[in-house]
């Protein structure tokens, strides 16, 4: 039987030069970016109306935030989220953490 902190991870998002991974359980989604080829307007355009759809989804579904988790080292993935409005909001073993939501 899984633990309520056990999460799972759905991979094979893909968008035109991206991919996103979805991790969740019972507390929380975080997505992750395994994959950025290359950043355009466009491409920021498409990443931004997915995270505006998905979020919706997701308040549906009883969850309040969409988490991000990148390596603190990545400034070019943490700049992107704070251009998709999500907001710093800690630190998690080598992990810097993000929320959007608010």
């Amino acid at each position: 039987m899984q633990s309520i902190n056990d999460s799972k991870r759905l991979k094979g998002i893909k968008g035109s030069c991206f991919e996103v991974d979805i991790e969740y359980n019972a507390q929380f989604i975080v997505i992750h970016l395994p994959t950025v080829d290359k950043m355009t307007k466009d491409v920021f355009l498409e990443m931004q109306w997915l995270i505006e759809d998905w979020f919706e989804f997701i308040k549906v579904t009883g969850y309040k935030y969409i988490y991000a988790a990148v390596d603190q080292n990545s400034k070019r993935i943490k700049k992107l989220l704070r251009m998709l409005d999500f907001k710093e909001i800690g630190k998690h073993e080598d992990l810097s953490v993000f929320r959007y939501g608010e």
